[in-house]
C-alpha cells in the first residue's frame, strides 16, 4: 500500500509532499501522534519533526485521543461540520500509525544546516 508523508515547515508556510517507500514506511509503524521523530532517513539531515496526525486508508482522519491502530465509531461534539451542541456518531482512525495508514503529515520541530525546499527539490517524489 502507498503511504504519502506530508512534512510542513512553519517558518515560510509551505509543505512538500514526498512518497515513502516500504524500509522508510516501516520506521513509522508504531509511533503515536505527537510524537517526535528524526528526519535523516528521508534526507534530511539535522532535522527532526513532530507527528501531528494523518489518515487511514479508506480516508477518515486520525485522532490523536484514539488510543489504537483501527477505525472506531465515538461520539463527536464538536468539530468540522457539526452544528453546536449536537452530538453525532463519526468513525475516526487511531493514533497510532499502521500499515492501513494512508498519509503523515509531520511539522518540523527541529531544522538542520541545509533549506529543506533545496533537498526535498533533488529528491521529490
Amino acid at each position: 500500500m502507498e503511504c504519502k508523508i506530508v512534512i510542513n515547515d512553519s517558518k515560510t508556510g509551505k509543505s512538500y509532499q514526498k512518497t515513502l517507500s516500504e524500509d522508510q514506511l516501516e520506521f513509522f509503524l508504531g509511533k503515536k501522534l505527537g510524537e517526535e521523530i528524526d528526519l535523516s532517513f528521508l534526507g534530511l539531515d539535522g532535522y527532526t519533526g513532530k507527528i501531528t496526525g494523518g489518515s487511514h486508508a479508506t480516508g477518515i482522519p486520525m485522532r490523536k485521543e484514539i488510543d489504537s491502530i483501527g477505525l472506531k465509531k465515538i461520539l463527536i461534539e464538536k468539530g468540522i461540520g457539526n452544528k453546536q451542541g449536537v452530538r453525532r456518531r463519526k468513525s475516526v482512525a487511531g493514533n497510532t500509525i499502521s500499515q492501513f495508514t494512508s498519509q503523515i503529515n509531520v511539522s518540523i520541530a527541529k531544522y538542520g544546516e541545509k533549506e529543506i525546499g533545496e533537498i526535498l527539490a533533488k529528491n521529490n517524489g
